[in-house]
């Protein structure tokens, strides 16, 4: 059993965007960001991939400074026993300590989680390049302007 043919919709553009409407008369617009080239998705992908690993050293350095000022707890709760000031500001400064590695903890989790996230859009944006380029390629460098009639398609 042949599948039904294609049916072709109609279009129009103005500034709003492209109305599409198809032959059971639903319509929808894409504004001038839904409707995007080869280069646009590859653009934007690396782009996300920039920005994420940018995020990733910001979420190392996090976990630096949080490290740093854990330890720095340390000479302080040192300090405040030496002196006997009072167990209740070593309390506080115990539980400041905890939250610091927990911070140090979530930001290295978080870490991570972006290091994923990179090399995905890294991943999408060369997949995007492999299995689309050739034809996007040649369609950039065809001389037509526009597309074939639809007896060209349908054409055995």
């Amino acid at each position: 059993m042949q599948p039904n043919p294609p049916v072709p919709h109609t279009a129009t553009v103005d500034d709003k965007g492209v109305h599409v409407t198809t032959a059971a008369g639903k319509s929808r617009t894409y504004s001038g960001g839904e409707v995007m080239t080869l280069t646009q998705v590859i653009d934007l992908a690396e782009g996300s991939a920039t920005l994420c690993q940018s995020s990733s050293e910001t979420c190392l350095g996090l976990v630096d400074e949080s490290t740093e000022l854990a330890s720095d707890c340390d000479v302080l709760i040192a300090e405040i026993t030496e002196k006997g000031v009072g167990a209740n500001l070593i309390d506080k400064c115990v539980f400041l300590q905890e939250q610091l590695s927990l911070q140090a903890a979530a930001a290295k989790k978080l870490h991570d989680q972006i290091q994923g996230g990179e090399e995905a859009c890294r991943t999408a944006s060369a997949n995007a390049e492999v299995r689309h380029g050739q034809i996007f390629r040649a369609v950039a460098d065809s001389p037509l302007t526009k597309p074939a009639e639809r007896d060209f398609y349908n054409a055995r």
